[in-house]
């Protein structure tokens, strides 16, 4: 349908830091599938921002971003976006 999005967050004991920041796509798909994960993400294994779509003027560009793990009730990946234009 047009519609791009970033993963978010995600959480730690599932996912690696280098989850963070991936783009939503045919193969992310397949290695949630593998992973017996809903590709929505409803359990709350992931978020994501949707960064483009066709009503957009124009994209979300992510610059600048680096992961960083939260602790509290769950250990979360987190993207903490630095630049974007």
């Amino acid at each position: 349908m047009g519609f791009k999005a970033v993963v978010v967050s995600a959480q730690a004991d599932k996912f690696g830091k280098d989850f963070v920041g991936k783009e939503v796509d045919r193969e992310l798909l397949s290695f949630l599938k593998s992973k017996n994960i809903c590709p929505c993400g409803e359990n709350g294994e992931f978020h994501t921002l949707v960064v483009d779509g066709p009503f957009f003027k124009r994209r979300i560009q992510i610059l600048e971003s680096e992961p960083v793990l939260k602790k509290g009730f769950w250990e979360y990946w987190f993207l903490d976006i630095k630049k974007y234009n």
